[in-house]
């Protein structure tokens, strides 16, 4: 996983940084990248609903390899996605006189070279299927009890189907016919919100507010003949967004609480929040698709990214979100099997930034903020540009151009939406070499990623607009530079300690000595000092307040330093009981 890879090969870039750059600068674009950048970088549609024109939505992501391909569906998105190599994704937009596409979480299975679908309905639901989905053609096959955000299981020649979406109500399950799709057991209740022990389930920002949480979003997944039986809580819209997990040695349960939950979850950093997903493979590489919180103009405003994701020896699952929107080796990759992601730090983070222009509640200064809530908004869409000073020379691997939607008024899948521009770079910010251009695309690509085939050497990155079919404001999230600074690591955070809150044992506030060098540090925790799977990025001061521990486990925590020429791991790990 990305957070135990050595960073000692960083001194290399401690050799490179002798040598004299040169004038003109020379990058070239990876045709076949080997890596990718969360949040994935697909046409999101807009919102139908009235109030929601010009936002973009998806959500509740179920990956499954059908054939030679990987297929992608998600709520409210007009179709679904299908990647030979999740690089290039081609969106099949479907009617909903074809499939009920419009339904929000669909359950979809493989089984016997057809895909099967059904969306959340309030208590039938239609199954189709598919033998060629990558063509759009599908046929019903009959009505099933299907409920609110289904999802299927094949296990063997048995089919069992988990649902639930309530602040009140359990997740439940029931098994199915696989061939007849009809029930042949009762319905089990096979969990519910206990957000007095399970902090991380209290709704909010914060878990701070008093009702009780949405549980939903059930997938389960066997392994080693363990069932894990995975659920989203508290709610999309916060940055807390996250799944949980209970175990059992049957798909029907009993169910018993893993102390580690949430298993999937990324409460900070650019983009946040890593709930309501799926488990899927590629290769022999696990993976977490999840659906991200941004939630600014709507609830419902969200996206979606892959995390590796793992059992560990003793059969603990967990996902790996230790800053999970920096570049990752591409899934069924022999590179993302052994390393998770290259040692690229971001460079380009509250660095000195200039703009052509800015409205005067949007500054250019949002643009670096590592937020995806905030944005750089020009106040026209024609020549516009922004320009970062990355403070020293770097070695540049990648840049991720993340659009806003501000003013966009489009619904649904709009047609001739699309951002073109082109990417400079420079050692004095006067004489400027191009480095990337897009200025021939005609494809919809809000959070577009360049890797470059080796790594150049610049100080200084520019956006240029070329066109922005969008509004009449182009608009940035944040242009994130990916690399390695030539300075040093910081040095290891010291004086590491834990407080639980006595009043509040799901609470615990956490305090270390500033790092030298340090620009941001990364807590990691667990509930055993050698699974110390989770982890919170704190990008500003040296503490850290965790509202969502579980109240009975005793706690392990070790804080990691970092910097943009690397990241140094906390050697003192300690517990809190």
């Amino acid at each position: 996983m990305k957070h135990i890879r050595s960073t000692a090969l960083l001194a290399l870039a401690g050799i490179l940084g002798g040598c004299r750059p040169s004038a003109d600068i020379e990058a070239v674009v990876a045709t076949q990248p080997k890596t990718f950048c969360n949040p994935l970088n697909l046409d999101y549609r807009f919102m139908l609903i009235d109030g929601g024109e010009g936002i973009r939505e998806a959500a509740d992501p179920v990956v499954v390899r059908f054939k030679d391909q990987y297929l992608l569906f998600a709520s409210k998105s007009s179709g679904y996605w299908v990647t030979p190599d999740f690089v290039t994704w081609h969106h099949v937009v479907i009617p909903d006189s074809v499939l009920p596409i419009e339904d929000y979480a669909p359950a979809v299975m493989v089984h016997d070279g057809w895909v099967y679908y059904v969306g959340s309905t309030h208590g039938k639901g239609m199954v189709y299927r598919s033998d060629c989905p990558e063509e759009g053609r599908w046929e019903p096959v009959r009505i099933i009890d299907s409920f609110w955000d289904p999802a299927f299981l094949v296990d063997g020649d048995k089919l069992f189907l988990y649902y639930g979406c309530s602040p009140a109500d359990p997740i439940h399950a029931r098994r199915l016919d696989l061939q007849t799709l009809e029930n042949v057991s009762e319905v089990v209740d096979c969990l519910n919100s206990d957000k007095e022990s399970h902090g991380w389930e209290r709704t909010g920002e914060h878990n701070e507010l008093e009702r009780r949480p949405y549980i939903e979003g059930a997938w389960m997944t066997e392994h080693d003949g363990m069932y894990y039986l995975q659920y989203a809580a508290p709610g999309t819209e916060w940055k807390t967004y996250a799944d949980g997990l209970y175990t059992s040695t049957s798909p029907m349960g009993p169910f018993r609480y893993h102390m580690a939950s949430p298993v999937s979850a990324k409460p900070a950093g650019f983009m946040s929040g890593a709930g309501h997903g799926c488990l899927f493979q590629a290769g022999d590489q696990w993976w977490k698709a999840a659906t991200n919180a941004i939630s600014v103009r709507h609830m419902f405003e969200r996206r979606l990214s892959f995390y590796p994701s793992a059992f560990d020896a003793d059969g603990q699952l967990y996902t790996d979100t230790y800053l999970g929107d920096y570049p990752h080796f591409l899934p069924g990759t022999e590179n993302a099997a052994q390393d998770g992601g290259p040692v690229w730090m971001l460079l380009s983070c509250n660095r000195p930034v200039q703009a052509s222009s800015s409205l005067e509640d949007q500054p250019a200064t949002n643009a670096v903020d590592e937020e995806s809530r905030t944005s750089w908004v020009a106040q026209g869409n024609g020549a516009e540009w922004l320009q970062v000073d990355l403070m020293d020379e770097c070695d540049i691997q990648a840049i991720q151009v993340n659009y806003d939607e501000y003013g966009a008024t489009a619904r649904g899948m709009a047609d001739s939406l699309y951002q073109q521009y082109r990417l400079y770079a420079s050692h004095d910010g006067r004489r400027w070499s191009l480095i990337a251009d897009r200025s021939d695309k005609y494809t919809d690509t809000p959070h577009d990623y360049v890797e470059f085939e080796r790594p150049f050497s610049a100080r200084y990155i520019k956006w240029e607009n070329v066109a922005y079919t969008l509004s009449s404001n182009v608009s940035l999230r944040d242009l994130r530079v990916f690399g390695l600074g030539r300075g040093r690591v910081p040095s290891v955070p010291r004086g590491l300690r834990a407080e639980r809150n006595p009043e509040d044992r799901c609470q615990a506030t956490l305090t270390w000595q500033p790092a030298r060098g340090a620009e941001g540090y990364v807590v990691r925790y667990g509930i055993a000092p050698d699974k110390l799977y989770s982890s919170h990025q704190v990008l500003e001061g040296h503490e850290l307040r965790l509202t969502g521990l579980n109240a009975e486990p005793v706690y392990w925590f070790a804080v990691d330093a970092y910097n943009a020429s690397g990241i140094i791991h906390g050697t003192e790990t300690i517990s809190m009981e």
